[in-house]
């Protein structure tokens, strides 16, 4: 099987071409200078670029495309609103379009999506994201089923390492502060569904093989707390919790609007039969991982 993942040298895309590249023909897509993870063959890629684009499928051939590039950062998505449309939604919408009847696509989405919606299950329609970024998110969501038949969306909420050293996940800058003994202020009030990178891969690969198709929510079994994410962080690293103060996030204000209620309804991926990790099965795997990725 030929998988091609898109945002290869990213925190996702590189732990997915890691994984795989054991067992399947690996193709990465990036926009550095060469890859920096494992994979078969990579490709320096301009994903704007249609043509050379539909090029590359059509040497390419793959079976699986994982498409994990875009811009990630709210803040970023918020300040540009007209770049993180391009890399957002254009970019997807270039990749489905190569991608058409022959290749099933896998587009991973976010929480952002969201927002203030009550019902925070995939049946639910009528969706209001708060910030650019859950914006444009929605919008790629929906170039995908406009031009693909054969799909999967995953709604969800990844942590993990970055290949890049100069790139800091949330879950790395609580690792890092702790570390260097700094005191940090984590929200009691910021309800999520966090799930490792390395598990989330697993996840991928069972949907693939039970030919799912459609939107679905992957996340962790239990909601927690950013504060409470950051304290099983420091417990399972051995750091001390006194340096993690409570805050609110009603006291902070972002350049990014955030709802402070995020949780996933997981409730279809395990009517399918699939398991998912609890957040701190997550953190464990996380911390087990340290190694492969820095320097202890």
């Amino acid at each position: 099987m030929k998988i091609l993942i898109t945002g290869a040298n990213g925190m996702l895309g590189s732990s997915l071409c890691r994984i795989y590249n054991n067992q399947f023909k690996v193709f990465a897509f990036h926009r550095d200078s060469h890859s920096l993870t494992n994979c078969f063959k990579s490709f320096k890629m301009d994903l704007l670029d249609k043509d050379r684009l539909r090029s590359y499928f059509k040497k390419i051939k793959p079976n699986i495309v994982i498409h994990c590039a875009g811009i990630t950062n709210m803040e970023e998505c918020g300040k540009y609103p007209e770049i993180a449309y391009k890399q957002n939604v254009e970019v997807t919408e270039n990749i489905a379009r190569a991608c058409f009847n022959k290749t099933k696509l896998i587009y991973i989405s976010t929480d952002q999506v969201y927002g203030e919606a009550d019902d925070h299950s995939e049946v639910n329609i009528n969706l209001l994201p708060i910030n650019q970024y859950g914006k444009t998110k929605l919008q790629a969501e929906q170039k995908v089923k406009e031009l693909c038949t054969d799909y999967i969306i995953i709604r969800t909420n990844i942590f993990g390492w970055n290949v890049k050293q100069e790139r800091i996940s949330s879950a790395e800058w609580i690792y890092y502060s702790l570390r260097n003994s700094d005191q940090i202020t984590l929200f009691t009030d910021y309800k999520f569904s966090p799930i490792y990178s390395g598990y989330f891969s697993e996840i991928i690969m069972e949907l693939i093989h039970l030919s799912f198709k459609g939107i679905i929510n992957v996340g962790s079994l239990k909601v927690c707390s950013k504060y409470e994410f950051g304290i099983n962080i420091a417990k399972e690293f051995g750091f001390d919790t006194s340096l993690i103060n409570k805050g609110s996030i009603k006291n902070h204000i972002f350049k990014a609007q955030r709802f402070n209620n995020l949780e996933l309804n997981i409730k279809k991926i395990i009517d399918i039969g699939i398991s998912v990790p609890n957040y701190n099965d997550s953190i464990k795997k996380f911390v087990d991982d340290r190694k492969e990725f820095r320097d202890v």
